[in-house]
């Protein structure tokens, strides 16, 4: 079976091609399911990178048009792609059961820690990475959220590996296997392309350190493309994360829930 639930529209304001393309390619491409999950935006603040709040209505009606005209050729699914933060849990529960959204991806791209707004992609200390998959275990025990997006994405900062790497490591994987959330291989770690350090010659993400205990822990994991862009959809990479996950032995499921 064929899925992806990691897709984003040009409504982000980084990425190309409307929902009708993204659904054009993935019946070209012989998907059986395709999750849209675009950036939430906030009622109160413009994090960037995503849509305009007053969007949201016109998102939900551009995929709801998507799933009638797909019919049976392709099962289309509206989502979100959120970071998880306490102050909006009334805004998370109104979008799953107010606004009819399916499922949400949690992308933990920013988080809050004591009233500290933390980017994951400014992370200069180790122990910060703590915080970040506690705020991440936070997310998940909150049952809000049906996959976790790129876990290992703190991967972008070339930190060295250590004790606290592994700490978070420990902190995500306990909190997945007991809420019962799949982990994403992410293909835009990928794309990336590889770095060297003292770890050796690796992805940034998905980094071998993080999912070599994910494969232990016999974690569910998923493969995600993250595509920006329709042509991206299906790409080399996406396959490059299939091999990745069946070389490194971890125990994938193609579809949520």
């Amino acid at each position: 079976m064929l899925t992806n639930y990691h897709t984003h529209c040009q409504r982000c304001k980084h990425a190309e091609g409307s929902v009708e393309t993204y659904v054009r390619q993935a019946i070209i491409e012989g998907y059986d399911v395709l999750g849209m999950s675009d950036h939430l935006p906030y009622p109160d603040f413009d994090y960037g990178f995503r849509m305009d709040f007053a969007e949201i209505g016109d998102y939900i009606r551009e995929v709801r048009d998507a799933q009638k005209k797909s019919g049976d050729r392709l099962t289309v699914l509206l989502g979100f792609e959120s970071e998880y933060m306490s102050d909006y849990r009334g805004y998370y529960e109104q979008l799953l059961d107010g606004y009819g959204v399916e499922y949400l991806i949690l992308g933990q791209h920013f988080y809050d820690i004591r009233g500290f707004f933390q980017s994951a992609y400014n992370i200069s200390d180790t122990a910060e990475c703590i915080h970040y998959a506690r705020s991440i275990s936070e997310g998940l025990d909150t049952g809000y959220y049906s996959l976790l997006a790129h876990p290992d994405i703190v991967g972008v900062n070339l930190l060295e590996w250590d004790r606290n790497m592994d700490e978070m490591t420990d902190i995500i994987l306990e909190s997945a296997i007991k809420n019962d959330i799949p982990l994403e291989i992410n293909a835009n770690g990928v794309r990336r392309g590889f770095v060297k350090d003292g770890a050796g010659l690796h992805y940034m993400y998905p980094h071998y350190k993080f999912w070599e205990k994910a494969a232990e822990a016999k974690a569910k994991v998923i493969i995600g493309s993250d595509c920006h862009n329709p042509a991206l959809l299906n790409d080399c990479d996406v396959q490059k994360c299939r091999d990745i996950a069946k070389n490194w032995g971890l125990r994938v499921i193609d579809t949520l829930g």
